[in-house]
């Protein structure tokens, strides 16, 4: 593999990083700890025992005593808090070595906590919208790359699965309450940073310091035609006011390998005759003779005639490094914050690996009195490595290699096969060794700027500007290698990698968003009044071209003007969408025990005919907040207990840029003898699209009890989707494609619990337990026609995409036995599978498919829990889902196709001598009718799991130790991820985000981490 072209770019960051580390070592040398006195009272000026105080610049804690007293190290400008369970944190900055008075008011910790929501701020107590939200401190207990990761398990209501651990690639699905939609418009939710339209995975995790998820109308409305699939709303960290200069740098290291892989058999000998087995019992004649079976049982030379793990040259144990380095700082009226950040991920296969560059920078200040200014910018470069057809296809390939073989002799020639009547697939150490790897090159850049005007008191005019740009380039040139035969060496022809010659693109995409809105908030006595009325002008334009030459003279030359112009080909367009929008929002509450809000929003989209272009969405939401009203005031286990309901209706527009527009396409066409190129629809169109549209009904309840250390939350919605944006149902015979149309709906209907239990015992330990689960079910209530698929069906009155199977019914043991038994849709021999006649009728047919459970889960969970004992913290996150089934086949679970090996689960297969209930008699899974010519529960895995996400063990170092050395904090950590998994499915990982697939895919990794922060 050649090294990446960016390692001076590395070394550059890392000299840098160093640098600043050794300039700020010296700086800070100088400035000397004392410690600091002080004491805790309430409102009453009665001490508060054991409560915590926390210097936040080290992280250094320490607890009260019986007199409220304390003494904690510190320096000028640090900032520290006093906490205790059932009052109100309270920070004040050191200044100077005078003792420090904290007076705690009694409240409700996370009431008062403010929640990042649409366009705007809310203190969490007067919500009336299901919204959940996460620390960035929280997220990052765990260490990945890719930030939308480390959100499973951490917000009910959001679905996060991660499809593999493929660096650069890890497919993770991001599903607010569900698939709320069978359309083209997709499920995604909308990604919101600092303010504006952007991108999740763009971001290193470090930079976050919230992400909050709006899960119900009233929260989303106000992004209408985009909130359908509800919004992820992410703000990153910034510099404090007069907080001082501070240099964070953390870095890790990790090691991954799979966290599971088949078992096959890798005996040449038995998995000669097992192949042999096979196709007689397929039909088929033999591969290998008695004779070369015997050369592989009775071989002494195992070099000539090897049992060889192909999975053992594949897959490794891989390395993932990260690097984060930021600077933040602020004065009285200004405050920035720089970080940069660098990973390196190998893949735990071969060929495969990510180097990551990440820089977010964010500016604020106040130039005047009335008007602040800022900006927020991201920016990533990715340099991506991967073979030529992706992990599944290097995973299938390799283990359709026999083990008669290794991929290379010790002269350095590739191996095809053993024999030339031998059945495989691609040599795919050749493939990475012979750097038949494309390279994805990704340059993201995403930022804001920021003018606000205090008008006059609570009146705020707020302004924002920003753009999105995306760059995406691949390079992918398939060599020509020359391949032979082990058994004589004699040439097998080229390396199967595709036709040889290069492929190169590129893809852009450049978004632009502007917003100006006057924000109002006015208290009025036991009124809260607050409002806010905006105009958006949003605007994207994409493009992509692609070039390719064939047959090159060398493997050498990998530049496209190397390649012979006979056979070039090219191709690439354009196209561009924008919408336009004024919104509103109003909240209400009296005494703060009423509350009230509504949402309102008015867009207009290119994407529409001019006449329905224009949606109108709105929502409207009401609490109570019960633990106001006095029949509740001595009830003093009670700390807050609201009830909310909300109801309201969101658009979905994304189906495409020119949908209702009858565009041309290039057709040839014979004019007389000769053949001419022109143009012509071949699409039909609606005139009267209009919007796909979500009504979306939620009721919850937020409750906290004792003394605060105790809350929970409840949520039950009903996610009615109608309109649906889909292809028309026309007949084939009609010669067009079929129109887009407004047709079809669908209903999700769900829960959302979620708890968490907190607690301090004695002066040193504290600890929590948390849990949420969710779960739903959707019904289809309008389609139309019904239609029926390979496995699933779409059918109004079931679930969206229903498995549809024919019922596994054990295995033939006898001819007598298929004798008694209806007739099967393909004659069976005994070890063949049993179908199950459900309609009675006594043949096996189309009619005797039936609905099958399990397409999605029934429900999904998490459990955190974590301690901390002085230096020392420790935290724990298991992960569960349960109910779902994944259909799967080919490579891996059937035996023998285009070769593969088979598992070992194979070796108690049904045979006349072993009467197996479970297995049938072996089979080449390149064609056996009697297993793989219908679609039956035999291949419904159950895919229900519980995980050990993620553990960690930290230790913050004194700090009196660390200040002799000017380091304000140092902790040091060891974690594990993927640590181990209970499931039922067979073999491999079963989270991944398809419901119908083949066997084999990029695995999960497991990783134990070892890493350090340190703050100077």
């Amino acid at each position: 593999m050649k090294n990446s072209p960016h390692k001076n770019l590395l070394q550059t960051l890392l000299l840098l990083c160093i640098s600043n580390v050794l300039i700020f070592l010296f700086a800070t040398s100088a400035i000397a700890q004392t410690n600091i006195s002080g004491r805790v009272t309430n409102a009453a000026n009665e001490p508060l025992p054991y409560a915590s105080v926390t210097n936040k610049n080290t992280n250094k804690a320490v607890v009260t005593d019986n007199n409220g007293a304390f003494t904690i190290a510190a320096r000028a400008g640090d900032v520290i808090e006093a906490s205790i369970v059932g009052y109100i944190n309270q920070q004040i900055t050191v200044n100077g070595s005078e003792p420090l008075s904290f007076v705690l008011q009694p409240g409700e910790t996370k009431l008062n906590e403010v929640v990042v929501v649409g366009y705007n701020t809310q203190s969490r107590r007067n919500l009336t919208s299901a919204v959940a939200t996460v620390s960035g401190d929280e997220l990052n207990k765990r260490v990945q790359t890719n930030p939308a990761t480390l959100l499973q398990g951490q917000l009910p209501g959001l679905q996060v699965v991660q499809n593999s651990g493929q660096p650069g690639n890890e497919g993770v699905s991001l599903l607010i309450r569900g698939v709320g939609t069978f359309s083209g418009a997709g499920t995604a939710p909308l990604i919101i940073v600092d303010g504006l339209p952007g991108s999740l995975s763009v971001l290193n995790p470090n930079d976050i310091e919230s992400v909050s998820v709006l899960k119900d109308a009233a929260s989303a409305a106000i992004y209408g035609s985009r909130g359908a699939n509800g919004v992820i709303v992410i703000k990153t960290k910034k510099g404090k006011p007069n907080s001082g200069f501070s240099v964070n740098y953390n870095y890790s290291l990790g090691i991954q390998k799979a966290t599971a892989l088949p078992d096959l058999v890798t005996n040449s000998a038995r998995f000669m005759e097992l192949s042999n087995e096979a196709r007689l019992n397929s039909g088929l004649q033999p591969l290998y003779t008695q004779d070369q079976i015997d050369l592989y049982k009775d071989a002494t030379d195992r070099v000539k005639y090897p049992n060889h793990n192909w999975l053992n040259d594949v897959f490794r144990t891989a390395t993932v490094q990260n690097h984060y380095l930021n600077m933040t700082g602020g004065a009285e009226n200004t405050n920035y914050s720089l970080s940069i950040g660098y990973a390196d991920q190998d893949g735990v296969m071969i060929g495969f690996n990510e180097k990551k560059y990440t820089m977010d920078f964010g500016l604020s200040s106040r130039v005047s009195k009335r008007i602040t200014i800022g900006t927020n910018i991201q920016m990533r470069y990715s340099h991506r490595l991967a073979p030529e057809n992706g992990g599944t296809d290097m995973f299938l390939s390799t283990i359709a290699q026999s083990p008669l073989y290794p991929p290379r002799t010790a002269d350095g020639l590739w191996i095809k096969r053993a024999y030339p009547n031998e059945l495989g697939n691609k040599n795919t150490v050749a493939i990475v060794a012979e750097d038949a790897v494309i390279r994805y090159d990704d340059y993201y850049a995403q930022g804001n700027l920021s003018l606000d005007v205090d008008i006059i008191d609570g009146l705020k005019w707020e302004n924002r500007a920003g753009m999105n740009f995306d760059a995406n380039k691949y390079n992918d040139f398939r060599p020509v290698v020359q391949t032979y035969y082990y058994n004589d060496l004699s040439p097998a022809g080229i390396l199967d990698d595709g036709t040889p010659g290069l492929n190169v693109g590129r893809a852009d995409n450049i978004y632009t968003v502007y917003y100006s809105q006057l924000t109002y908030k006015k208290q009025l006595g036991s009124h809260n009044i607050s409002a806010l009325a905006g105009f958006q002008q949003e605007y994207n334009g994409a493009s992509n071209i692609d070039a390719s030459r064939i047959q090159f003279p060398t493997n050498d030359l990998r530049e496209l003007n190397a390649g012979p112009a006979d056979g070039q080909t090219n191709r690439g367009t354009s196209s561009a969408w924008a919408i336009r929008s004024f919104y509103g929002n109003a909240n209400y509450s009296f005494e703060d025990k009423y509350l009230l809000g509504a949402s309102i929003r008015y867009d207009g989209t290119s994407r529409l005919p001019k006449d329905s272009r224009w949606g109108l969405f709105y929502s409207f939401s009401g609490g109570w907040r019960i633990s106001k009203e006095n029949f509740l005031k001595n009830a003093s286990w009670l700390n807050d207990l609201k009830i909310r309901a909300s109801w309201g209706q969101l658009g979905n527009q994304n189906i495409g840029t020119y949908p209702y527009q009858a565009t041309l396409d290039n057709r040839s066409y014979v004019f007389g003898t000769t053949v001419q190129t022109g143009f012509a629809a071949s699409t039909l169109v609606d005139p009267s699209l209009t919007w796909e549209t979500t009504r979306v009904v939620d009721v919850g309840l937020d409750m906290t009890v004792l003394n605060n250390r105790l809350t929970f939350t409840a949520d039950w919605f009903n996610k009615y989707t109608f309109d649906i944006l889909r292809a028309s149902q026309v007949p084939l015979w009609l010669g067009l494609n079929a129109p887009t149309i407004n047709n079809g709906a669908l209903r999700n209907t769900g829960f959302e619990l979620e708890a968490q239990y907190r607690d301090v015992i004695g002066k040193n330990f504290s600890w929590y337990v948390g849990g949420n689960i969710q779960a739903y079910k959707n019904k289809l209530e309008e389609f139309g026609k019904t239609e029926i698929g390979g496995n699933t069906i779409r059918e109004e009155g079931h679930p969206l995409d229903e498995f549809f199977l024919y019922q596994w019914d054990g295995i033939f043991q006898s001819q007598e036995e298929i004798d008694k038994s209806p007739t099967q849709p393909v004659t069976p021999t005994p070890g063949d599978l049993k179908i199950k006649d459900i309609n009675g009728d006594g043949i096996i047919n189309t009619d005797d498919r039936t609905y099958t459970g399990g397409r999605y889960p029934s429900f999904q969970y998490a459990i955190n829990l974590g301690a901390s004992f002085k230096g020392f913290d420790f935290s724990a996150q298991l992960f569960g889902s349960q109910g779902q089934k994944i259909y799967v086949n080919g490579w891996g679970i059937e035996p023998f196709r285009q070769g593969s090996l088979p598992t070992t689960d194979w070796l108690n297969r049904w045979t006349p001598e072993n009467h197996s209930t479970t297995l049938p008699k072996i089979y080449v899974a390149d064609s056996y009718p009697a297993v793989q010519n219908y679609a039956s529960t035999y291949f419904l895995k159950d895919a229900s799991f519980l995980r050990l996400k993620n553990v960690q063990l930290g230790y913050t170092l004194p700090a009196s130790i660390m200040s002799k050395a000017g380091i304000k904090n140092l902790r040091v950590f060891v974690s594990a991820d993927n640590v181990f998994t209970a499931s039922k499915f067979p073999g491999l990982d079963p989270e991944r985000t398809s419901f119908s697939s083949t066997y084999v895919s990029y695995p999960q990794n497991r990783t134990i981490t070892f890493g350090a922060s340190v703050q100077f």
